[in-house]
């Protein structure tokens, strides 16, 4: 009885060993030599926002995972705030003084204050290092220049298009706007048969708002303005009373300050508005089947003394933080990390694949691209004046929070055109974008 009992403790010891080695996924050897390699990798803590339902998520979700694999020395901890909702996240770390060690982001209207704080450092030894300035379109490290240093790297560029249901317009015999005189007499005609003129949220008026007053203004005057040399005057009030009109027109849906960006491109694929003003990001959301109908075209001259222009430039980069700069090994692997994702194979893949913009020069088959990025493209290349837009690149960060309310205000016909300009000067006095200064 003895002996049939150790027999079955030597069984059960067997059983355990084997179960136990089962659930290691592979053999002692193999699992000791994962161990060691994560020990030995340079840890790196990755924040981005580009995940989910994001359109950006299916090339630059892969891109990381390819450099972890591809890189046995680094190991990434990926962490994902999709969205908006990075912006609150990185709050709460910088604050907390636990910044990751790369991160996504926008450039100085949302990065201004890390930069001052000195949270992220001054790449542009790295940069000139290796000659990278080569690889991107002139001003595409603007929104990420403070003082004379450069702060991140560029990867995802942006531009507003302006598109037309064509089979609307011929339907109801509307004449295509190429001014803005046009553009109201459209907005008339689609209005009393019943349709919404324009498939626009709060986003789309400001985007005209500010492309109306872009088509009298140069880069020269776009930077003296916005760092309070130069007062907005009668270029801003103008432009401010376009939007008005519009907005008294009925030019835009119903509780359209509240809409989502996806909601009004709903309306237009319905076929309840023939117009849309966006945001490039928007373009790879296009129902494809209804392309044949859609039209892009340049956005109408406010009058005659405007010239065409497309406000377009770079909307996210990507950062270290000063810590991980700080440290040699950490500083390496974020540098190849942030290479990889400002690189020209993920600028190809977001030209190509999500019908995205690249602040790279970049070669890509255009029998690859959406249609109707190949014509924003082309749009951009007509036009004489391709300028930053405020709201993307050259306010100071604290003017974007009180700039939107404002604007809003305007639309819903709460403050006058004139009281617009008034306040906006006062703002910009107050919240001088300092970037420019040496």
């Amino acid at each position: 009885m003895l002996k049939k009992n150790k027999m079955l403790v030597f069984l059960a010891s067997i059983i355990v060993a084997l179960l136990f080695s089962g659930c290691q996924g592979g053999t002692a050897d193999e699992a000791s030599g994962e161990a060691e390699n994560n020990e030995d990798a340079v840890q790196l803590r990755v924040l981005h926002s580009f995940t989910g339902a994001q359109p950006q998520a299916p090339v630059i979700e892969p891109a990381f995972k390819e450099f972890d694999n591809n890189h046995k020395d680094i190991d990434l901890k990926i962490e994902t705030a999709a969205g908006n909702t990075i912006l609150e996240q990185l709050k709460t770390e910088m604050a907390a003084d636990d910044a990751p060690d790369v991160f996504t982001h926008w450039g100085m209207r949302r990065t201004e204050n890390y930069i001052k704080n000195g949270v992220i450092p001054d790449i542009s030894g790295l940069i000139e290092e290796d000659n990278l300035k080569e690889q991107y379109r002139e001003g595409a490290f603007g929104p990420v220049t403070y003082k004379g240093g450069i702060y991140g790297l560029p990867f995802q560029g942006y531009s507003y298009y302006f598109m037309i249901n064509k089979k609307l317009f011929e339907e109801h015999n509307v004449k295509v706007p190429t001014t803005y005189e046009e553009l109201k007499d459209a907005v008339v005609k689609f209005k009393e048969a019943g349709y919404i003129p324009f498939a626009a949220n709060n986003h789309s008026a400001r985007y005209m708002l500010l492309t109306w007053f872009a088509q009298k203004k140069n880069y020269e005057d776009l930077v003296a303005h916005s760092t309070a040399e130069k007062p907005f005057g009668d270029a801003l009030l103008e432009a401010a009373q376009k939007a008005d009109e519009l907005a008294e027109l009925g030019a835009f849906p119903e509780g359209y300050m509240n809409m989502a960006t996806a909601q009004s491109l709903e309306l237009f694929h319905a076929e309840q508005a023939p117009m849309f003003y966006q945001h490039s990001w928007t373009i790879g959301s296009i129902d494809p089947e209804l392309l044949k109908n859609y039209q892009v075209i340049p956005f109408p001259l406010g009058d005659s003394e405007s010239v065409p222009t497309t406000l377009a430039g770079t909307g996210h980069f990507i950062y270290m933080s000063k810590d991980a700069y700080e440290d040699p090994e950490k500083r390496e692997a974020a540098w190849k990390l942030m290479n990889k994702i400002a690189g020209k194979e993920v600028g190809r893949q977001f030209v190509e694949k999500i019908a995205n913009q690249t602040p790279l020069k970049v070669e890509y088959d255009v029998d690859k691209v959406n249609p109707v990025l190949n014509e924003v493209l082309k749009n951009i290349d007509r036009s004489e004046n391709v300028l930053p837009s405020y709201e993307e690149e050259l306010f100071a960060s604290a003017v974007e929070g009180e700039y939107w309310p404002l604007t809003d205000s305007l639309l819903l016909q709460k403050i006058e055109p004139k009281e617009y300009v008034e306040q906006m000067n006062a703002i910009i006095e107050e919240n001088p974008n300092v970037q420019f200064e040496k």
